[in-house]
């Protein structure tokens, strides 16, 4: 049995946490605030309720997979809903696409009656050809830890050198189309001409297995993990921030507080900024590669969310609606509400010169005077920008070259977002191994 140290209770910190627990290790989380969850949590105000990051994710096997592996399964604790509307996309020369998450065929029709049905089968034959490229990804880079090297026959494959905005231009002839595709970028606090051009395999994810929310709010995934915690019998001490990482000779031996307590560690997993663990945190030569490395990186732009409290009638939307232009806006209308009310919440991709009822408006949402409740959700740390194809290389490994130390969450492989982050969580899990 290990003594393991989690810095840091994001959703990667507390999924890390409670596998290694059921895996026979004791356990400690340091985190630095009153809370835990990080940024999946809610705001309340003015009786509504908003999601604070997250509201939905796809490939829910990821989740299932931490609970199952912790202890009970998901259902146990929270209700994983299919999210059954259409994204609606709303282009700047006012046509709008409904867009199926989930269902092929209805995609086709959907593009066919938008823009005919050439873009249609060209959109349709893209998102088949994402299937291999999941396969491989998932195969070398989302269940093990990242190779050092690829075999070259992936590399041939994934193409890391093709960029999305490449892809968008080579195989879609309409702008639109290619906006959609972007968009996967975009989300991700990235620009499509650096970002690889198998990150839109994302399409085939959602295409294949749907989005997936939480009635109530995605917040209650962080409840049920503090829950799960608490099961497993994993010490929590929150207000606790780690000012070091302990080590010698290449090895960790534990952390140090600010108020100068020392704890011993055998293990120690960190769920914050590589760049700040490295930078700040860990004083060893063992680190000196990694750290020049992963201090070249740059923070992807979060989004700035706003999130609104309206009184109806209101315009009709559905789960999620991205109106494209520059910056893009998507609006989320998932939230809890007061009888005749609605909660929304609104996420500006790239840097907003307006402010975002005048974007809305702009946009041809009018709902200036529906407005009773404002509210901004604090920035959260968004993960690597990409910033070509080798940026892949440069995000900090699950497993240091520093014996002990092991890092998850958005700034570590395999990225950001629910699934991205709760993978990395299973990776280091293996990684470390059973007590």
């Amino acid at each position: 049995m290990s003594d393991v140290i989690v810095i840091g209770a994001g959703l990667a910190g507390l999924a890390s946490a409670v596998r290694l627990a059921k895996q026979g290790h004791s356990v400690t989380i340091c985190e630095q605030d009153e809370r835990l969850g990080g940024v999946l949590g809610r705001i309340e105000a003015d009786g509504f309720q908003w999601d604070a990051g997250a509201a939905s994710t796809t490939l829910p096997a990821a989740l299932r997979d931490l609970f199952r592996k912790s202890g009970r399964p998901i259902e146990s604790l929270v209700n994983l809903e299919p999210v059954l509307d259409a994204r609606r996309h709303m282009f700047a020369d006012g046509s709008v696409l409904d867009l199926p998450l989930n269902d092929r065929g209805t995609q086709h029709e959907a593009w066919t009656d938008l823009a005919g049905a050439a873009v249609a089968q060209q959109w349709t034959d893209l998102v088949d050809g994402y299937g291999d490229t999941w396969q491989l990804l998932r195969k070398t880079s989302l269940e093990p830890p990242l190779e050092s090297k690829l075999p070259l026959s992936a590399v041939r494959a994934l193409k890391p050198w093709q960029s999305l905005e490449k892809v968008a231009q080579r195989h879609l002839s309409d702008e639109r189309a290619r906006s959609v595709l972007r968009h996967f970028a975009a989300q991700g606090g990235s620009d499509a001409s650096l970002t690889p051009g198998y990150v839109g395999v994302w399409s085939y994810l959602e295409r294949t297995f749907g989005r997936w929310t939480i009635p109530g709010g995605f917040g209650a995934i962080a409840d049920a993990l503090v829950q799960r915690a608490s099961e497993r019998k994993i010490t929590v001490r929150t207000n606790a921030t780690v000012v070091a990482v302990t080590t010698n000779r290449g090895t960790v031996t534990g952390v140090r507080l600010a108020d100068g307590e020392e704890l011993a560690g055998d293990v120690v997993v960190s769920d914050i900024d590589p760049q700040v663990l490295y930078g700040q945190l860990v004083d060893d030569s063992a680190a000196k590669k990694v750290r020049k490395r992963v201090l070249a990186t740059h923070q992807a732009q979060a989004a700035y969310v706003v999130h609104l409290g309206l009184q109806e009638p209101l315009p009709a939307l559905p789960f999620e609606t991205v109106l494209h232009g520059t910056p893009t806006v998507v609006v989320r209308t998932g939230g809890q509400a007061p009888a005749g009310h609605q909660a929304w919440s609104v996420l500006v991709h790239g840097y907003p010169t307006d402010d975002v009822l005048d974007l809305l408006v702009a946009r041809g949402l009018h709902i200036r005077d529906k407005v009773v409740s404002r509210q901004v959700s604090p920035s959260w740390w968004a993960g690597v920008a990409w910033e070509g194809y080798r940026t892949a290389r440069r995000r900090a490994g699950n497993v240091s070259p520093v014996k002990g130390l092991y890092c998850v969450g958005a700034g570590a492989h395999p990225g950001s977002g629910v699934p991205a982050t709760t993978l990395g969580a299973a990776i280091v899990a293996d990684a470390i191994g059973k007590a």
